[in-house]
């Protein structure tokens, strides 16, 4: 029985060993297959990650264009080329001749190279960069093996200041270009383009091999942006508003130049203005945006207009509508008078115009009503963004009229109390030259890729303000204005000139009235009654004078007289 016993123990201490070596084997063997098998494509891809380098392969930044009446092309946004040489030392046979030869190329001593290029255990060294063209060329001739050049590129701003606050500028944020302000910002999505990516192989030790390189995804460079800003105009309209600012020792001045037949910018210009090339300097930030678009005012009397159109459009009044100025209308505690808080008696709707009267524009806004001249300032596109392909537009601010306070229509008729852009203000004036068309603003004429097709844009109706009849009856009455008013200086001898000029009081910080600094502003636009421009002249906080008509009339006749011989247009007295 003892015998039998340790029979059957050793028996079961086999099973026992036998199912533990069994056990184990079966792990062995699913370890091996897990290794052979499935990790197996980890342990490629591991493998491969340590024999391959990834990089990417910057696009071209697209330029930016503006032009001239003939369509000639004026670079504004470039990008300029420049070269990083980098050496693979262990790759180069004579590192004594090859610090010799670069040396002399990029002037630099030969010692300073040669430590470079001595330093075998590194995988490469950079020993240049804003290589030009011409020594890049030159380091090409060497053929030395192991020497590379790698391009790179800065955006450069070849006319400096012209037209900062229209383009922009590129900021650099690791190596990264990002479009900041202005049409780098709007149009940043098609002047970078696409990146593309290279795989590059390294040995064992972690070098680069200089062949085996190969493109994955090669780059689409950015398109070039052709704006609708000519560059002669911008120039003479720069500097015209150097000039008036310093004459006037303003806080700053802007101008708009428009086509109003399409709604494109001719030019757009602000002062203080900035250099692009070096923005990284400038303390103050606002000098980077455009003010005509990124900035509200209240403009004063260059709002009459709008006023008189509306009550003409509604048949309420005529050019030649009377009514007897009593030179102040009171609104319970809030009295409204004339600029100069004269009464002129029985005066005209023309006349209205000519003598800049706030009671006249009243007497007009009252005729069409509250709910009427509401309409018609949104039709007008007032409290609402022009539509511009322009960052940062404001809509202004029309909504102090919604509590339908007297007092609130009678100011907004001659332009106090509402807040709006320069751009609104040229854009409705623009509609009244159009003969009565609204039209969208736009800056951009067309997108051109590298391929050289191109992407046009059309000019956009927004739709009629008012009528044919009515746009000709205020552009005589604002022809009148330029013959007979204040605004006689911006007439230009032998053609027809339409505009009108606004002083307006500028509201204190805590919005408790008004202060004494003012807003000068003028639109016109000529030859009138087939006009080829439209322009809008601001002066903030000037010194001196205090009525527009004595500071921009002289300013906006330089430039009218300038574009008229500039657009060759013919005289309306032949």
């Amino acid at each position: 029985m003892v015998h039998l016993r340790l029979h059957q123990s050793f028996h079961w201490r086999l099973v026992i060993l036998i199912s533990f070596f069994l056990t184990l084997l079966a792990a062995v063997i699913l370890r091996v297959f897990s290794l052979a098998i499935v990790e197996h494509r980890r342990f490629v891809v591991a493998a491969e990650k340590q024999q391959q380098i990834f990089e990417v392969l910057p696009s071209r930044r697209g330029k930016i264009f503006a032009q001239d009446k003939s369509g000639v092309l004026l670079p504004l946004a470039i990008q300029k080329s420049f070269f990083t040489l980098v050496a693979v030392p262990k790759d180069i046979s004579d590192h004594a001749l090859a610090a010799s030869n670069l040396g002399e190329l990029l002037s630099v001593q030969t010692d300073d190279i040669y430590a470079k290029l001595a330093k075998a255990d590194d995988p490469y060294e950079v020993i240049a960069r804003k290589i030009d063209d011409e020594t890049a060329a030159g380091i090409r001739a060497l053929n030395t093996q192991g020497l590379m050049l790698v391009e790179e590129s800065r955006r450069v701003y070849p006319q400096n200041r012209l037209a900062a606050s229209v383009i922009g500028f590129v900021s650099y944020d690791d190596g990264e270009e990002r479009g900041e302000y202005g049409i780098e910002r709007a149009y940043q999505k098609e002047l970078e383009g696409d990146r593309g990516f290279f795989e590059g192989e390294k040995d064992a030790a972690g070098f680069w091999v200089s062949v085996g390189r190969r493109i994955i995804n090669p780059p689409v460079n950015g398109a070039d942006v052709i704006l609708t800003i000519d560059a002669n105009i911008q120039f003479k309209v720069e500097e015209e508003l150097i000039s008036l600012r310093e004459k006037w020792q303003a806080e700053s001045a802007l101008a708009i130049a428009i086509e109003p037949s399409s709604g494109r910018i001719l030019a757009l210009a602000s002062s203080p203005a900035f250099d692009p090339n070096d923005y990284s300097s400038e303390k103050d930030f606002s000098v980077f945006r455009a003010p005509a678009i990124n900035s509200q005012f209240e403009l004063g009397s260059v709002f009459k207009p709008i006023t008189m159109a509306a009550g003409i459009n509604e048949g309420v009044i005529s050019a030649t509508t009377t009514y007897q100025d009593p030179g102040r209308r009171k609104y319970g505690g809030f009295t409204v008078s004339n600029f100069d808080g004269r009464s002129y008696g029985l005066q005209t709707m023309t006349q209205v115009l000519e003598r800049s009267l706030n009671t006249g524009a009243i007497f007009a806004a009252e005729r069409v009503g509250k709910e009427r001249f509401w309409q018609y300032l949104q039709r007008f596109g007032f409290g609402q963004k022009a539509e511009i392909d322009f960052p940062g537009e404001v809509v202004g601010d029309i909504s102090n009229l919604n509590a339908g306070r007297d007092v609130d229509y009678a100011t907004a008729s001659f332009g106090q109390g509402i807040a709006i852009t320069p751009l609104q203000m040229a854009m409705a004036m623009g509609a009244i030259a159009n003969r009565g068309i609204l039209m969208t603003p736009y800056m951009v004429e067309r997108i051109r890729d590298e391929a050289g097709v191109e992407e046009l844009h059309r000019p956009t109706e927004r739709g009629e303000v008012i009528s044919i009849s009515s746009a000709e009856t205020i552009t005589k009455m604002l022809v009148s204005a330029v013959r007979n008013g204040f605004e006689n200086r911006a007439g230009v001898n032998g053609y027809f000139v339409a505009g009108k000029t606004g002083t307006a009081q500028i509201p204190k910080k805590d919005g408790r009235g008004y202060s004494d600094e003012v807003i000068h502003t003028f639109v016109g636009y000529a030859p009138a009654f087939n006009p080829k421009f439209l322009i809008l002249l601001q002066l903030n906080r000037p010194k001196g004078n205090r009525f527009a008509a004595n500071t921009l009339t002289p300013a906006f006749h330089n430039l009218a007289e300038f574009m008229l011989n500039y657009y060759e247009i013919p005289s309306d007295e032949r």
